[in-house]
């Protein structure tokens, strides 16, 4: 699945209103670096028919400050009009979990260039940020994505819905309900621990029906399972 991210370019005029739309195309929502891998590239795509753009990269622990285990190459460079270019992000050695997967996330900041007619009007540029999800995946872990999201529990506490993870993997939700009521706030359960989440406030039902997202970035088969008591 390929992304499209958009950036609008606006400006009041007396007459009405200036609006570029322009787009850097990133190959995929989510990264999965599997350890036996050298390096993962990323195909990264300038859709604008004129102007340059300039890319910016790095990766963090998810704490927007912590710099990520990762070396991304080229950090910084220009993308031409309607041409593409590679990221190629590689481990720098630091140790890892080996019995379970780590996340980490991807950035990406693009600027566009200005126009030369434009270099004496009063011309809004906006910088646009993408973070994408990066997932380390050891080589020693044994049955897979899917199968963990299958494996999932849930529990009920109170007004509390409890999401489990026994697995090694991380479940990313495409959707979770109960009965149903959709679970709004549901994002995703790190391996081996469990997150807590506010019920809707009509979901009586025992039964809980959910998705995962994938690897390449779709959503999974969906799953039902009865909800249990804690």
């Amino acid at each position: 699945m390929r992304t499209v991210v958009h950036l609008f370019l606006c400006l009041p005029l007396v007459a009405g209103s200036f609006c570029h739309a322009k787009g850097i195309q990133i190959g995929r929502t989510r990264i999965v670096y599997e350890a036996s891998k050298k390096e993962v590239p990323l195909l990264l795509q300038n859709n604008d028919n004129e102007l340059p753009w300039l890319i910016q990269s790095w990766t963090d622990t998810g704490d927007g400050k912590t710099r990520g285990p990762f070396i991304v190459t080229p950090p910084l460079f220009r993308l031409d009009p309607q041409k593409e270019q590679s990221l190629r992000i590689t481990w720098n050695g630091t140790p890892l979990p080996r019995d379970k997967e780590s996340l980490f996330y991807l950035n990406v900041r693009t600027i566009p260039a200005t126009a030369a007619e434009d270099d004496t009007k009063n011309v809004l540029r906006l910088i646009y940020k993408t973070r994408l999800k990066l997932f380390w995946r050891p080589t020693e872990l044994t049955g897979s994505p899917t199968l963990n999201c299958k494996n999932l529990r849930f529990a009920r506490q109170g007004n509390q819905l409890v999401a489990i993870n026994e697995g090694a993997y991380y479940s990313t939700f495409d959707m979770l309900n109960v009965g149903n009521q959709q679970v709004d706030k549901a994002d995703m359960v790190a391996p081996h621990s469990r997150v807590t989440l506010p019920l809707p406030e009509r979901a009586n039902d025992v039964h809980v029906t959910w998705r995962c997202i994938t690897d390449y970035g779709n959503a999974s088969e969906k799953f039902t399972t009865t909800l249990a008591q804690e």
